[in-house]
């Protein structure tokens, strides 16, 4: 038990060391931060909405230091509607 508590408090020490000798900037007022992901599949519910193909992904946030935020999430769609796979069905049958 002795071994498991100086064991803990080392790695404690360890851990919160290179945090206290870090000099940081002020935070900016706005800062925006965005994603993009390329996907096998973009399922919704458990049904497709790629027609089984891969679909293009992103995200933009922006941050204000004040707390409030806004997002956006995107993804490309075939299917229900679609040109693209209205043409595809319309050719097939």
């Amino acid at each position: 038990m002795k071994y498991l508590s100086l064991a803990a408090a080392s790695l404690a020490a360890f851990v919160a060391l290179p945090a206290a000798a870090q000099e940081t900037a002020p935070p900016k007022d706005v800062t925006v931060t965005g994603s993009v992901a390329l996907v096998s599949d973009y399922r919704l519910r458990g049904v497709s909405q790629t027609d089984k193909e891969m679909a293009v992904q992103g995200g933009l946030t922006i941050t204000h230091k004040s707390g409030l935020y806004v997002g956006t999430w995107a993804s490309n769609l075939s299917g229900w509607g679609t040109c693209r796979s209205a043409a595809a069905r319309s050719t097939s049958a």
